[in-house]
């Protein structure tokens, strides 16, 4: 999967935000972003280390690879504790779920954010076993460090109020002693952090972490509801939720007091409604990946008990959990993938045509190590509504293309959507036939001669295509077709031959400094 899974946009993301970092730019302070700084500070070396090299996606998903095998640890040690056996069948069922692997391995917050949920999950089922309480301070340092990698880390901290109300000696005064214990070690990373960033950025940065990942996250206008695994996971559902009722009718009313179920399906319950609800914004299927590795748990489960049961329960559910999923994993990942070949080779491309310190036009941010052209590093599917609604303003966005002067871009939906930016961009960038856009213009050459104005945004050497036995001059200078320099501005163009369509493209960077 780490070499094989497709590239998804996000990744590109927040690699590009951690290359921003790693040039010195302060978050929020010095750009737009929505997500919490941990795994971008943490990747801000390794964009030094593969600078304008393609193979950082690579390197950065080995690097979610390792976490995720950590979380698979997790998983196998809570398993462990429900029983014998479960352990060991939730990772096997775990590992074979295509879009929980292939979401773990991206580079994405969730990933490493899964890896710290568990282990608070994990602190809050030793202080159930011995009723020491170190381990509740515990558990709120680890939710304090979910919470510097996502805002997501809400809903665990919800889950974990549940699981303290729903504990052992639940008197006012020992609850409230809990509650005051899990905050003091949540708020630790949480201080950290924002003092870190007050270091580098003074009061700006903190004011725009509020606006931005606090204020926008609670009013971020993408109510997509995606959910957690495909039809091939028909069976590890089935799996997981007779697991479930297997331990309610094992445990019955005390289920949620048991030192190991009640963290568990406490938490996961609080997610899963959260989750569910209408207005809980950009619930994609990554976003389920808490609600996945418990339900591995439980899942697990109910394949050691069909196994002991008979043979015939026991075949069907692994082929239901395991050789399905299995099947369709290795269909999807062992092939070679000739699409992220291509994102590839489009993005060598942009880094070819934009010089170091250029911006790229580039609405998924896929060139990670140059500066973007737009106010937003990603045109997500909530900033693309907040333009549609208009509490972003297209003309500020022209203003930003017109003022980046980026030499090369990508077309694709995101920057389509919108009619005022298609048409500038279409005005200002000639579309390749891999759907990269060069500076420059297309102008239609009629059969008589005749002068046209054409507006240059970016300033550089540029060649010229133009119909067979044609000749053009650009402001009444003859142009050579094999690169021409053009200001920003206005131009006259005219050309003598046959009528066709001229084509102005700006060089590559190499060819343009020489």
């Amino acid at each position: 999967m780490v070499a094989h899974g497709n590239l998804d946009p996000d990744e590109s993301q927040h690699l590009h935000v951690a290359w921003l970092i790693g040039q010195g730019r302060v978050p929020y302070a010095d750009f737009w972003e929505h997500h919490m700084p941990l795994l971008p500070l943490a990747l801000a070396p390794l964009t030094r280390w593969f600078a304008d090299r393609p193979d950082i996606y690579f390197a950065a998903r080995t690097i979610m690879a390792v976490t995720a095998a950590a979380t698979l640890y997790l998983v196998y040690v809570l398993g462990g504790r429900i029983g014998p056996g479960v352990g060991m069948a939730a990772v096997a069922l775990a590992a074979v779920e295509v879009r929980f692997l292939q979401h773990v391995i991206q580079v994405r917050p969730d990933a490493p954010a899964l890896l710290t949920w568990l282990f608070t999950v994990l602190m809050l089922v030793r202080w159930r076993e011995d009723g020491t309480e170190r381990w509740l301070w515990i558990a709120g340092l680890a939710l304090g460090v979910t919470a510097t990698i996502t805002p997501k880390a809400a809903f665990l901290g919800l889950g974990v109020v549940g699981v303290i109300l729903a504990g052992p000696s639940p008197s006012a005064a020992r609850t409230l002693r809990r509650l005051v214990c899990v905050g003091t070690g949540c708020a630790v990373p949480l201080v950290v952090l924002l003092a870190s960033l007050a270091a580098v950025g003074g009061r700006r940065a903190l004011h725009a972490f509020m606006d931005d990942v606090v204020v926008a996250n609670f009013r971020f206008p993408d109510f997509i509801k995606q959910i957690a695994i495909g039809a091939e996971g028909v069976g590890f559902i089935a799996l997981a939720l007779l697991g479930v009722a297997i331990t309610v009718r094992r445990l019955g009313k005390e289920v949620l007091r048991d030192p190991v179920h009640g963290p568990l399906l406490n938490t996961t319950a609080v997610v899963s409604v959260i989750l569910l609800l209408p207005r809980t914004p950009a619930v994609y299927s990554y976003t389920w990946l808490p609600v996945v590795a418990v339900g591995s748990l439980y899942a697990g489960l109910a394949l050691v008990v069909s196994l002991e049961r008979t043979r015939m329960i026991g075949a069907v559910a692994v082929l239901a959990g395991l050789v399905l999923p299995l099947v369709v994993f290795g269909f999807l990942t062992f092939p070679r993938n000739v699409r992220n070949e291509a994102e590839l080779t489009r993005m060598r491309r942009e880094l070819a045509y934009a010089c170091p310190g250029e911006a790229v036009l580039d609405a998924r941010s896929f060139a990670v190590f140059r500066s973007t052209a737009l106010r937003y590093p990603s045109l997500v599917r909530g900033v693309r509504t907040w333009i549609k609604q208009g509490a972003i303003p297209t003309r500020l966005l022209i203003e930003d293309l017109r003022h980046a002067r980026a030499p090369v871009g990508v077309l694709d939906s995101r920057l389509r959507e919108n009619e005022a930016i298609a048409s500038f961009i279409g005005k200002h960038y000639v579309r390749q036939p891999d759907d990269l856009l060069l500076a420059g213009a297309s102008i239609a050459v009629p059969e008589a001669a005749r002068d046209v104005e054409v507006e240059v945004l970016v300033p550089g050497r540029y060649e010229i295509s133009m119909p067979t036995g044609s000749r053009v001059t650009i402001d009444g200078a003859i142009a050579d077709p094999r690169g021409t320099w053009l200001d920003a501005g206005t131009h006259r163009v005219s050309s003598n031959g046959e009528r066709g369509v001229m084509r102005l493209t700006i060089l590559s960077c190499a060819n343009r400094r020489h």
